[in-house]
C-alpha cells in the first residue's frame, strides 16, 4: 500500500491511498504537469527511510509557466534541510515552486478509502 502525499503552495497537505506505487502519469494531474522532475527532502513524517530523507517529485518546467506558481515553502526549506545535511548546494535563491508530490508505502492497516486533506 502507498499514500500520494500532494504539498500545495498555500500549505495544504492531500494524501491519496494507493493499491500500487503510484506512476508518473498517475502524479501529473496531481501537480498540474505533464514533465516531472524528482528531487530529495528531509521530510521524516513522509519518509520510508530512518534518516527521514524522501524522494519528492515537480514540475520539471515551472519556471515557464506563465504566471510562474507560488514558491513551495514547505518543500523548498525540507529541501534545503537535506542540502545542508547532506552537503549538496542549489544555485542561491533557487526555490520549489507549485505543487509537489511525495509518495510514502504504507502499512495495509493505515490506509484511507478516501482522500485525506491535512
Amino acid at each position: 500500500m502507498y499514500k500520494l502525499h500532494i504539498f500545495t503552495p498555500e500549505g495544504a497537505i492531500e494524501s491519496y491511498p494507493y493499491d500500487h506505487k503510484p506512476t508518473f502519469e498517475e502524479m501529473y494531474g496531481h501537480i498540474g504537469c505533464d514533465m516531472i522532475q524528482p528531487s530529495t527532502a528531509y521530510l521524516p513524517k513522509y519518509s520510508n527511510r530512518k534518516d527521514g530523507y524522501t524522494e519528492f517529485y515537480m514540475d520539471e518546467e515551472f519556471l515557464l509557466k506563465n504566471p510562474v506558481p507560488n514558491v513551495n515553502e514547505k518543500i523548498t526549506s525540507a529541501w534545503y534541510d537535506w542540502q545542508r545535511k547532506t552537503g549538496h548546494q542549489a544555485l542561491p535563491g533557487s526555490k520549489i515552486h507549485g505543487k509537489v508530490a511525495v509518495i510514502q508505502k504504507t502499512d495495509a492497516a493505515e490506509r484511507k478509502t478516501a482522500p485525506v486533506k491535512q
